[in-house]
């Protein structure tokens, strides 16, 4: 599957149910688009020669777009004859996840340290653990981390990282360092890159200047803080470690999607007694 192909290997099940087959069996699939009307993709297959109440299995592949539903009509010919049908379904293909998007990550937890306050700018560790839960290691990749002002979006730091492969069930913690104007929210975006394409986002939030309700329906005020006070000790470096696998939920929303495996039909060839 690709960002805009989908691949569905469609297996068609043929029995002869009472006679004997007079000749080959031609299996033809075709795939029609449920809001048009048309026919998108169609392939033919030989299922051989099925004798007295025998029976074969034909699989095709066709190539659809991966968006929109999609009819799948499966015809059995005899001779030249049509002789049985079957059909099913096949629903929003958008919302199957691309194969370069199924990496097996999962960012579980996001952790901000402060590491230096001078003047109006903060320097603020971003610690990102990363969850292989694939069965295959995930193979290196690289980070973009992001922290944009919460209100206005605009950016205020922007940094890249590169993490080696995590194995099966283990945690890797990544760390950037990232440098930006006191006294301010952030929104903290990560991006994981693979390939030259982005398979997984997560955020965090940073409030160097948290908001309050005063009272109900009254008034919203800041708070100062003093971020100095929140330094970290010195000698906790920043890099890529791996830890425990830890199960706590992450900031990143879980990636939906849905998996679609083989279409079996079952068309039955039915022959009149001599």
């Amino acid at each position: 599957m690709t960002g805009s192909e989908v691949t569905l290997n469609v297996t068609t099940d043929v029995q002869n149910t009472y006679g004997v087959s007079a000749g080959i069996s031609r299996v033809q699939l075709k795939a029609y688009d449920t809001t048009s009307g048309l026919m998108i993709a169609e392939k033919t297959s030989d299922a051989g020669f099925l004798g007295i109440r025998g029976s074969g299995s034909v699989s095709q592949t066709i190539v659809l777009p991966r968006k929109g539903s999609y009819r799948l009509v499966s015809t059995v010919f005899e001779n030249g004859q049509r002789k049985g049908q079957g059909e099913l379904t096949a629903y929003n293909l958008e919302r199957l996840t691309p194969d370069i998007q199924e990496t097996g990550l999962s960012i579980s937890d996001i952790d901000f340290l402060v590491k230096k306050v001078a003047g109006d700018r903060a320097t603020i560790q971003t610690d990102i653990y990363f969850t292989n839960d694939n069965r295959v290691p995930s193979g290196a990749f690289d980070i973009e981390v992001k922290a944009k002002e919460e209100d206005a979006r605009l950016l205020a730091d922007k940094q890249r990282a590169h993490v080696e492969s995590i194995q099966p069930d283990a945690t890797r913690v990544s760390s950037v360092i990232l440098s930006v104007p006191d006294q301010y929210n952030y929104v903290v975006e990560v991006l994981v890159w693979k390939n030259d394409t982005i398979v997984k986002r997560g955020e965090g939030n940073v409030r160097l200047r948290p908001g309050m309700q005063v009272a109900k329906d009254t008034q919203f005020v800041t708070k100062q803080i003093e971020t100095s006070k929140f330094v970290g000790e010195e000698g906790y470096q920043p890099g890529s470690y791996t830890v425990p696998v830890t199960r706590s939920p992450g900031f990143g929303a879980p990636l939906a999607f849905a998996a679609l495996g083989a279409l079996a039909v079952l068309v039955h060839i039915r022959r009149q007694k001599p």
